[in-house]
């Protein structure tokens, strides 16, 4: 995702609420501490399985800047984001050797795990983060979304959790339909009627076609 891109594209694929989201996405990303970067397509399996450093190099320049994203827009607080995001990248690296290609990026496995982590800081603490956050940014994000992306954002925080996380990983995050069943350990199938509901949901509550 690039905030480079036109927010008045035409071509956008899918209906009003789903570009809708792909533009809050956009805007979301141009405004973070870390610039974004293109997600590693093809890192070999056995090299990530072996732990060759050049490989885990090229793995982390790419995708910490998304692995961040998700994770800040799940706490909150920058500064805690940095630190989860680190231990994301560790539990990675332990558990290098359980790595398995599925025909999906790495990124799939990345998301999988910082979600459990993440859940596991939120249980420590006791409480549900947002979906999305916009604390955590360093401008003041109300200045830079449009009326209808900050109902939209409110609305995706009305949803339950499983519908949110699905259309914040989709939509905002980026990753395809079989990124998502992996990196939530579910399928397809489960995560086309998540988002079908969450998108029916928005629809109502943002009255966007």
């Amino acid at each position: 995702m690039s905030g480079t891109i036109p927010f008045d594209t035409p071509w956008l694929p899918g209906s009003p609420i789903e570009r809708l989201l792909q533009k809050l996405g956009w805007v979301l990303a141009a405004l973070d501490s870390f610039p974004a970067a293109e997600p590693v397509t093809r890192v070999p399996a056995r090299a990530l399985q072996e732990r060759d450093p050049d490989a885990w190099s090229s793995l982390f320049e790419a995708e910490m800047p998304a692995i961040f994203r998700y994770v800040r827009s799940r706490m909150g607080d920058p500064e805690t984001a940095e630190d989860i995001t680190g231990e994301v990248f560790e539990e990675a690296w332990r558990h290098a050797g359980t790595y398995e290609d599925r025909g999906l990026p790495p990124r799939a496995w990345l998301f999988g795990i910082a979600r459990n982590v993440v859940a596991s800081h939120r249980r420590r603490w006791f409480r549900r983060p947002p979906h999305l956050s916009l604390e955590a940014y360093d401008r003041p994000v109300e200045d830079q979304l449009s009326a209808e992306m900050l109902d939209l954002l409110r609305a995706v925080e009305q949803l339950p959790g499983s519908q949110a996380e699905v259309v914040t990983l989709r939509f905002v995050h980026g990753l395809n339909l079989e990124e998502t069943a992996a990196a939530l350990n579910t399928t397809v199938d489960a995560v086309k009627a998540r988002q079908a509901r969450a998108l029916t949901r928005l629809r109502e509550l943002c009255a966007v076609a």
